[in-house]
This record gives structure tokens, C-alpha cells and sequence, in this order.
């Protein structure tokens, strides 16, 4: 095997990873890249009716998702499918602002950016649904996605890029006035959440108007440090218990953010429309070894090798900002 086909095999781990995927309900993959909406190569369709162990019952459900990759203001979308097939789906809750606080550790899943809410689960019967994740990338949108911008648009719109995740199938269990959920109709999501706010944080701390349903900007808030959102109503951080609702207190928050760091950085954020993170090492022991050293083997080559690679890759991170690696 040639040194350039180790290097290439080194350099896999460090691009397999991307944007944000949900938690909780569970992913049906474990992928944070997924670019191909609304959930990749695993469609509903595929999973049998007793796939869906899980039960779920209407009314405020606890969800939980995770951003592995910083996008500034890039904000999310929850739907809920039809009965088996990820299609006609409903969107529950819209406009969620995104958290820029913090720079998640690309190689640490334990530093991902956790986001909790708590959506209403309408009152239907379904065998096998899920929930999609939509984050349209509008740190991407340049002008177009400022609070005096057109903005850009998703499902099967203008945003540049968008990033998926659908949870594994579970059942909904209503009650004696529901519905089948093949046969339930949509409403307007604003219906639903009255209360959601009108407007979030854009660029350089100005108001940015997401009135509008499938329409991004750059919208962002603040979310306290157990993952909730702090400038909603109470009814959308309230623990609502069920399948996800026991894990936010269980989960640790990003190590590479103090609260210290993160009060100054979301405090940048908000005002600048971006932030910066000083990147710092450990020095190592200087002392030579040279006589305790063996004679270099193939497999340390290969090791060498692929640590070489990474050392240059996040060397390039740095100077250039992992957005600029990974659209």
C-alpha cells in the first residue's frame, strides 16, 4: 500500500461527521451528514410494522437533538410523517433558533451541542411514525440571509445546503377522539404554538422576522445550560417527562466551553453576528528519548503516517474554520 493511500484512509474518520442528528427519540442513523432530505438512504418504508416498539402518547413530548458542527443562526424544523412513509409529513414546530454559544468538539460526541424543546404531539393514531430534523445551513446565504434579506427556502428550495435526521418508528397511541394519522390534516403549525416568538437574533443583534413558515435567515437565541430555550414560554422548557424526558439531566455540557466562555461568546454572537474561539494546547515533555527509541516498523509508519495527516488537517481547521472544510 503507497504512502498516499494511507494518507487517504487516515484522512476518512476526520470527514465522516458533519452537522446535527437527532438524540432523542433515536436516530436511525447515527450520521450527522445526512444531505438528502428528509431522511437519507433509510426511508420509513423500510421498517416493518413491528419495528416501532416505542409508544408515544399526544399532548407535550420532551425531544432532544444535537449539532456536532457550529453553523451560525442556522436554524430547525420538526415534522411528523405520515403513517409508514416519511412522506406528506406535518411540521410540528418551526423556526427554532439556533444555540451560538458554543464550538462543539469535532472528534468528541460528549461536546455536541445539545438543543431540548418540548413540542405537542397532535392527537392521532399511528402505527409508524417519526420525526424529521430539518437545519438549513444559512450561515452559507451571505446577504441573502440577513434580517433584510429574501432568505432562502426548504423542503426543495434555494438553501445551499441542509442537513437531515429522522428518529427510528415509534407508535402514537390517542386517545378515543383521534384520528388515523393518514387520514389527519395539517394545520398551520403557528396555530398550534401561538406563542412562538415572531421574531429572533440576527446579524449584528438585529431583529429578524421567521413569521414565515419554509423561509430562513440567520435567526438565533440563547439556550441555558440544560439545553433549553430561555426566551420561550415556560410550556416549551418544561420537562414533560415520557421517552426523552429523563435524559437532559443525564448528558454533560460541551468541554470545550466554560460558562464563563460561553456567557462572553453568545454575549459576541448576538451583538457581532459571529464568533472566534482561541484554540489552546498542552506543551509536552521536551526531554529526549532518542536512546530509548526503537527502529521505526511499518506499523509505525502508518501510524505516523495518519497522525501526521490529522495534525495538518486540524492545523488548517484552525486557520481556516471548520466551516470552510465541510459545507
Amino acid at each position: 500500500m503507497t504512502l498516499l493511500q494511507l494518507l487517504l484512509l487516515a484522512a476518512v474518520p476526520l470527514v465522516a461527521h458533519s452537522h446535527s442528528r437527532w438524540e432523542c427519540p433515536a436516530p436511525r442513523s447515527s450520521s450527522t451528514g445526512i444531505k438528502n432530505g428528509p431522511c437519507g438512504s433509510q426511508p420509513l418504508s423500510l421498517y416493518q410494522s413491528d419495528a416501532a416498539t416505542d409508544e408515544i402518547k399526544p399532548g407535550p413530548l420532551r425531544i432532544i437533538f444535537e449539532e456536532s458542527i457550529h453553523h451560525t443562526g442556522s436554524p430547525f424544523r420538526i415534522s411528523l410523517s405520515n403513517d409508514g412513509t416519511d412522506d406528506d409529513a406535518c411540521v410540528l414546530l418551526d423556526h427554532i433558533p439556533h444555540n451560538d454559544c458554543c464550538r462543539p468538539g469535532f472528534f468528541d460526541e460528549s461536546s455536541y451541542t445539545k438543543y431540548a424543546v418540548t413540542i405537542e404531539i397532535p392527537n392521532v393514531k399511528c402505527e409508524r411514525c417519526s420525526l424529521h430534523l430539518s437545519n438549513p445551513m444559512t450561515d452559507k446565504n451571505g446577504s441573502d440571509g440577513s434580517p433584510s434579506g429574501i432568505g432562502c427556502t426548504d423542503p426543495d428550495g434555494s438553501c445551499f445546503s441542509v442537513y437531515y435526521s429522522c428518529t427510528e418508528p415509534f407508535r402514537i397511541v390517542g386517545d378515543e377522539n383521534a384520528v388515523q394519522r393518514n387520514e389527519y390534516s395539517c394545520p398551520d403549525w403557528r396555530s398550534v404554538n401561538e406563542d412562538w416568538p415572531l421574531v429572533w437574533v440576527g446579524d449584528n443583534g438585529e431583529d429578524v422576522d421567521v413569521t414565515t413558515s419554509g423561509v430562513y435567515r440567520r435567526e438565533s437565541s440563547i439556550w441555558s445550560e440544560d439545553f433549553t430555550l430561555t426566551t420561550v414560554p415556560n410550556q416549551y422548557r418544561q420537562d414533560a417527562g415520557g421517552l426523552c424526558g429523563e435524559q437532559v439531566t443525564a448528558t454533560t455540557t460541551s468541554p470545550t466551553t466554560t460558562s464563563a466562555e460561553t456567557t462572553a461568546t453568545t454575549a459576541s454572537s448576538l451583538t457581532n453576528g459571529t464568533t472566534t474561539t482561541t484554540p489552546t494546547a498542552k506543551e509536552g515533555n521536551n526531554e529526549s528519548n532518542e536512546s530509548k527509541t526503537p527502529p521505526p516498523t511499518s506499523a509505525g509508519i502508518v501510524v505516523a503516517s495518519s497522525l501526521i495527516l490529522r495534525i495538518m488537517i486540524l492545523a488548517g481547521a484552525i486557520t481556516f474554520g471548520l466551516q470552510s472544510l465541510i459545507i
